[in-house]
């Protein structure tokens, strides 16, 4: 949930026996009503959830598909952390599965004045995540936002760091995905002394469900261990880092037991000098590869993620698919995950390892050559466009279809949407809804909608369309944006901020049109994964970019003005430089001359519009090779590292020193600090 999509906040008491305190916020999804389902129990009630999921959306599409937002486009953003304990006696670091805890001691702060009050903490996947919320959207996509967005994401870190430092050596990390998680004893919670003492308001539940705990007294952190993994069975991570409420744990075993099986994830190890290629076993089933085995290594990854409010349907929709196509890009230019279960990967860019974390299709549902195939996780690279505008043709939806139920799709349809929509609506309901609590079956289709985010919020896309958050909220139809690598600074995450709200403006405001078949655009996320790709990868990309804006916004983007029409795409393969830098001799403009000329419209100052001129620089920059990516400042630190064997693998001290180094960066000049890495 990003910015601009606030609802009610409230606690709850779980009655399930996990180890941390279980006060709850009631919010969306997470929502709690009872006991949560086995898979087995969804099975039986599953058609019974998919129906009503339709009807809840056919009511909501009914009551809101008119609903329009005055411009100008209000948008938000959502940023992950780990939270970590360093140990500097020890030089080990972990995550610290009290997260809950402190969101809760920080909004209660927040709430009292104590801290920041532009933001609130929330709950995410892993024990350790914290989340942070504004209370607030942007008001809207001009130079003034877009040059204080420095600023703001260092405020942001610094309320949520500074209440954490009053603790000990406790702070966040912005590191995607930390390098030793899976890998021996990377995780800890506080002993039963220790946590009575940061948290004497404990819920007394608490206390008497983990009073028989193992404790130490001379120790401040409790051992965890892979025997109790019941959620997931893995043999590398622990149940316990896993986020208490009901939601997390749940997912987690319904994914593993729709599939039949414990989710495998794999990605290319790199090959170092000394690399060891690992005889076969149960650790390492696949030679060559990173082999990881729970939901943990995929959802415990932090990104920025970013939310825009459409004007309408229609625009949103045209928003969606212009993003889709731009979003392998941009990925690239976010890449900083080279390192995964303590091993140095061959690839930069943590979005296959969430795809397929979650990956719930059985054997037969992934085989080709099966029936039931579904080509694509429910966590990827979308699988169609949605928008009705004459810029998308069909050829662009070349993806293999997807096996929808027609009377779901009849009954859509009959809400006054045209098949386009009706089939991406349908295509939610080809997956088994993963988590529904007993008190929550039987609903209100006319007010509720959560038997609808049941599907929508557990397919996790590139880009996804999200329509009102219920029936009566002032909220409109919203876009978001979903595949970036959390950045090491806050530089970084303010570049690539301003960069996508800019390529939203511009779509928007000047008629840009970026489409290009899906096939190619699932090719570009593939390239994107790979180790250097910002440099050294070429992307499939649309060269005739400029519609019309006239007419554009008159025809609530079905349309361009004039006479042409939309143009049938002239495809080149160029790499990250030239797609943003233009080529002049191929009539290509780039996106930073295109952005360049929408900032001159806007009525910020030179000292604003200097600032996010910076940030373009920036990224452009790195697409030259002149500031590194996050995953090559990572991979750099490790090679040097006196620690390092060339053999790809990742011990406590280099990983200490490597989170040391990244949260001196955090303070250092990003500018200064990327640029003297290069030498």
């Amino acid at each position: 949930m990003a910015r601009g999509d606030m609802r009610q906040v409230g606690t709850h008491r779980s009655n399930s026996r996990i180890l941390l305190i279980n006060r709850l916020l009631d919010m969306g999804y997470l929502q709690i009503a009872g006991r949560s389902l086995t898979f087995k129990e969804i099975l039986e009630i599953a058609n019974y959830i998919r129906k009503h999921g339709a009807i809840q959306l056919c009511n909501l599409i009914v009551l809101r598909k008119e609903k329009k937002s005055a411009a100008p486009l209000k948008w938000g953003d959502e940023m992950e952390y780990h939270l970590v304990l360093f140990d500097h006696t020890k030089k080990k670091v972990k995550l610290l599965l009290h997260a809950k805890d402190f969101q809760d001691l920080y909004n209660e702060a927040t709430e009292k004045g104590e801290m920041a009050p532009e933001f609130f903490v929330q709950a995410e996947y892993g024990a350790w995540m914290l989340e942070v919320i504004p209370k607030a959207p942007h008001e809207e996509i001009s130079t003034k936002v877009l040059a204080e967005l420095e600023g703001y994401f260092k405020r942001q870190a610094h309320s949520v760091n500074s209440y954490l430092n009053k603790f000990g050596t406790i702070g966040i990390s912005r590191i995607p995905s930390f390098p030793i998680m899976g890998a021996g004893d990377y995780a800890a919670r506080f002993s039963e002394k220790d946590y009575n003492k940061l948290f004497p308001k404990a819920d007394p539940q608490f206390m008497e469900e983990t009073k028989d705990e193992p404790c130490s007294n001379e120790e401040s952190v409790l051992p965890l261990n892979t025997s109790g993994n019941i959620y997931s069975q893995s043999i590398f991570t622990f149940d316990a880092a896993i986020n208490p409420h009901p939601r997390f744990p749940t997912l987690t075993r319904n994914i593993r037991e729709r599939r039949r099986k414990k989710v495998s994830i794999k990605v290319p190890l790199f090959m170092d000098e000394c690399t060891r290629i690992a005889n076969v076993s149960e650790t390492a089933p696949y030679p060559e590869c990173i082999y990881m085995d729970s939901m943990q290594f995929g959802m415990g990854c932090c990104c920025l993620q970013l939310t825009f409010e459409a004007l309408s349907l229609n625009h949103a929709r045209y928003v969606h698919d212009q993003l889709l196509a731009l979003a392998p890009v941009i990925t690239a230019l976010s890449a900083s995950s080279p390192i995964f279960n303590g091993q140095l990967a061959n690839i930069d860019v943590r979005f296959t390892v969430i795809s397929q974390a979650v990956d719930d299709r059985t054997d037969a549902e992934r085989d080709p050559t099966s029936p039931d195939y579904i080509h694509k996780s429910r966590y990827s690279n979308n699988s169609h466009y949605v928008s009705s505008h004459e810029c998308i043709m069909p050829h662009h939806n070349d993806s293999p279809r997807l096996p929808i139920d027609k009377e779901l799709h009849a009954m859509i349809l009959k809400a006054g949407i045209d098949s386009k929509l009706a089939y991406h609506f349908a295509s939610l309901f080809i997956r088994d809804p993963l988590v529904v609590f007993e008190k929550a079956i039987e609903l209100n289709d006319d007010e509720s909608t959560v038997h609808f985010e049941n599907f929508q919020s557990t397919n996790w896309n590139t880009v996804r369309l999200k329509p009102p958050p219920s029936m009566t909220s002032e909220i409109g139809w919203r876009v978001e944006f979903r595949p970036l690598d959390l950045q090491l600074t806050d530089y970084e995450n303010a570049c690539l901020a301003a960069f996508v709200s800019l390529l939203v403006k511009l779509v928007t405001t000047c008629g840009a049109n970026f489409i290009i078949p899906i096939s190619m655009c699932d090719d570009n996320m593939e390239r994107a994964h790979r180790r250097g790709a910002v440099l050294n990868e070429k992307f499939n990309f649309r060269t005739n970019v400029m519609g019309s804006k006239e007419g554009l916004e008159e025809s609530d983007y079905v349309k361009y003005g004039g006479n042409g029409g939309a143009e049938k795409e002239v495809v080149r393969e160029m790499k990250v430089e030239e797609i943003l830098a233009g080529n002049k001799e191929i009539g290509y403009p780039g996106l930073l001359p295109l952005i360049e000329e929408l900032l001159k419209e806007d009525a910020g100052s030179e000292e604003e519009r200097a600032k996010v001129k910076g940030y373009m620089d920036f990224l452009l920059k790195r697409a030259q090779g002149k500031y590194k990516t996050g995953a090559k400042y990572i991979r750099d630190f490790v090679s040097k590292h006196p620690e390092y064997k060339q053999n790809s693998l990742i011990n406590e001290q280099i990983n200490y020193d490597l989170m040391c180094e990244l949260e001196s960066l955090t303070h250092a000049d990003p500018i200064k600090a990327y640029a003297e890495s290069i030498h």
